[in-house]
């Protein structure tokens, strides 16, 4: 319970807020997730299974949820889209979907890794903290695009959770 205090803390400290604004802002955002996404795979794919080597998969995970909250609070303090912005938008959504669905399926891979050292449950808390967390973001986001394009955003994000509820129901089970 320390050191997941810590790793928040030091992952809220790592991480710049970005400038709220228009569409361009919401773009760096998910990039920013997207980024921070793709380091979290990379840092599982490359874990030994070791108890020493999760803490920077721990670190990285709060990184991710901080560069989500960013991203929410970016979308929530920006104007209304217009039908080019998310447009735009929509092919950084489609991006980050492909990242998450490959470090779920990482994750997912190290389920016994993480079993093994009495840490699945750790693991399917943060999971569930960064979907929420993710499910926030969308719904700004998608709040900020024009009424007719709303649906097609809805199905752009669902891949996300569907991602996330993949990995929560393999973690879910020993529990």
């Amino acid at each position: 319970m320390l050191i997941t205090s810590l790793l928040r803390v030091a992952g809220g400290l790592a991480c710049a807020t970005l400038v709220a604004g228009d569409g361009a802002t919401i773009f760096d955002a998910l990039s920013n997730v997207h980024s921070e996404t793709k380091e979290l795979q990379s840092k599982v794919e490359n874990w030994n299974g070791d108890l020493l080597g999760a803490v920077p998969i721990a670190t990285q995970s709060e990184y991710v949820l901080s560069s989500i909250n960013d991203a929410t609070d970016t979308a929530k303090d920006s104007q209304p889209l217009t039908a080019k912005e998310a447009l735009d938008i929509a092919s950084a959504v489609t991006t980050l979907a492909t990242s998450v669905n490959g470090t779920m399926t990482a994750i997912i891979n190290a389920y016994d890794d993480f079993k093994h050292l009495y840490i699945a449950s750790i693991v399917l808390s943060n999971l569930e903290t960064q979907k929420s967390a993710s499910s926030e973001m969308s719904n700004a986001i998608i709040e900020k695009v024009p009424t007719p394009l709303q649906a097609i955003a809805r199905k752009l994000a669902a891949p996300v959770d569907a991602s996330f509820d993949q990995a929560i129901d393999v973690f879910s089970s020993s529990n």
